[in-house]
């Protein structure tokens, strides 16, 4: 039986389609794995030799197209693990054969192949510090046969390519597999699109997990449904910014929202202060911005800040003009921008493209640990001139392209029914907040506008709501369409107090 793919796969090289073993590299590019075997144990890879049938990567999402491959090609009898993880995808592989899976008894729509719908019980499978959520058309028991699957996760080091060769060595294959079974599909989950202003959207929130929801939310609603050359679907938003009032409160709780355990968020996080170029990647943000341009950016940010006053040259770019534009892995956060403010070290990043659904809260775990950072080595400055004690402030993400793949959209509709789930609670407008007073004897109502410093910044006069509203909407004064309906709501509560006589306080009910 050879190898053949049921669902199309594209991070993957086919080696022998004969062969019974698999490499899964995970997050660490095939290419890579394969030349580091081919220098050390080139009859690994020699297809005249070797039973190994294909090394395949398994970044981000894609568990579930995997598992249908290996499903339609029992032949596969073993499947070795190595290479980076950082989304858990290695723990929820070996549970899976575990039959370690949860039916949630929720259903969702899904969308096949020939156009039909139909609603399908969504699985859990629980891992030490994520979970994975895919539809329930495959399930464990119905590989006549599992894999044996050998973890060898982490660096590639010459110990881990003797391990793998060891395996081969004691490697039995099992007797040959009957017929092939019938192809599992991949349908796709229903979304129901708001066409919107692609250009428009922004959101604020208090923390990291807080933001992310709210960006879901907006994609799943309001995301364009593209095409790109490469062939991927998306949906997407375009110039989204995100303001992250207080990026460094992260709680327990956060984490488990955020579905990476701490060991990865840690790791992600050690990545993005090294000036090394880890093992196989094309780049890594702390090499671009501590190495490759032969400048190390966070050190020099840090003397900057010590000095005392304030400057606009904390700035880096991480795009190489002349080799990222035709590159295949090209870096997606492409500035870093350091600002202060009294105390606080605000810090403004920019990416080209930005997966909301994996890369995006991931990412700003990891610029917030950048902005501790760059803080504690600013205070700890032999030759520091600045008065304040700094400490991290907001951390601005502007996405130029960020999108969704439809493929997570069980994992991210599970993230949106918790936000949800939860009681509303308005957030302090940034523009300011208002008073509002009733002056029964002139028939006016005033609304007196104060900064969030509690300054009077305007005064607004007018008999009835729509004309103070125009007035409001002009001047800009609010910035928040909850604190723009709250205003609303009490403009109309004055106007009846003034027509019926009686006293008005504001947030207070009328009497009858």
């Amino acid at each position: 039986m050879f190898f053949s793919l049921a669902i199309e796969a594209k991070n993957l090289i086919v080696l022998n389609p004969s062969g019974t073993i698999a490499l899964c590299s995970l997050w660490t590019p095939v290419e890579y794995l394969k030349r580091r075997i081919e220098e050390r144990k080139p009859e690994l890879v020699d297809p005249s030799l070797s039973p190994l049938a294909l090394i395949g990567g398994l970044y981000g999402g894609g568990l579930n197209v995997m598992l249908r491959n290996i499903h339609y090609n029992p032949q596969i009898d073993t499947v070795i693990l190595c290479g980076k993880d950082f989304s858990g995808a290695s723990d929820h592989l070996k549970l899976f054969f575990k039959s370690q899976v949860k039916l949630t008894g929720q259903n969702q729509t899904y969308v096949f192949e020939d156009g039909h719908l139909e609603e399908l019980e969504k699985m859990i499978i629980e891992g030490p510090g994520a979970s994975y959520t895919m539809d329930s058309l495959l399930l464990p028991e119905m590989f006549k046969e599992k894999p044996e699957v050998f973890d060898l996760t982490g660096a590639i080091t010459p110990e881990v390519i003797s391990q793998i060769s060891d395996i081969f060595k004691a490697y039995r294959p099992r007797d040959k597999p009957g017929e092939r079974p019938e192809i599992i599909p991949l349908p796709k989950p229903k979304v129901d699109l708001f066409p919107s202003d692609t250009f428009s959207q922004a959101v604020t929130g208090e923390t990291i997990t807080e933001t992310w929801a709210e960006i879901l939310a907006r994609l799943h609603r309001f995301g364009v449904p593209v095409r790109f050359r490469n062939g991927k679907e998306r949906l997407e938003l375009m110039n989204f910014k995100a303001v992250i009032e207080n990026p460094t409160l992260i709680t327990a709780e956060d984490r488990t929202l955020l579905n990476v355990s701490e060991e990865k968020l840690n790791e992600y996080g050690v990545q993005l202060l090294s000036p090394e170029l880890d093992q196989g990647l094309p780049y890594t943000y702390g090499n671009r911005m501590r190495r490759y341009f032969n400048v190390d950016f966070i050190d020099w940010a840090a003397k900057d800040l010590a000095k005392a006053g304030d400057s606009r040259h904390a700035f880096a770019t991480l795009w190489d003009n002349q080799n990222d534009p035709d590159g295949h892995d090209s870096p997606c956060l492409v500035s870093v921008f350091f600002r202060k403010a009294l105390d606080k070290v605000h810090m403004t990043a920019q990416f080209r493209s930005h997966n909301g659904a994996r890369a995006w809260p991931i990412n700003c775990v990891g610029l917030q640990g950048l902005m501790k950072r760059v803080c504690h080595e600013a205070n700890a400055s032999k030759d520091r001139t600045e008065e304040h004690e700094l400490s991290p402030g907001r951390l601005t993400v502007f996405s130029m392209s960020l999108s969704l793949d439809p493929a997570d959209l069980p994992q991210v509709l599970s993230i949106i029914e918790a936000r949800e789930a939860r009681a509303f609670k308005m957030k302090n407008d940034p523009n300011g907040f208002f008073k509002i007073t009733v002056d029964h004897e002139r028939k006016l109502i005033t609304v007196f506008h104060y900064s969030p410093t509690s300054e009077l910044l305007a005064e607004y006069g007018g008999k009835n709501p729509s004309e103070i509203g125009w007035k409001l909407a002009k001047n800009k004064a609010f910035s928040d369409p909850y604190h723009a309906l709250y205003l609303g709501g009490q403009l109309e509560r004055a106007w009846r107090a003034l027509h019926l006589g009686t006293p008005y306080v504001q947030d207070k009910s009328l009497p009858d």
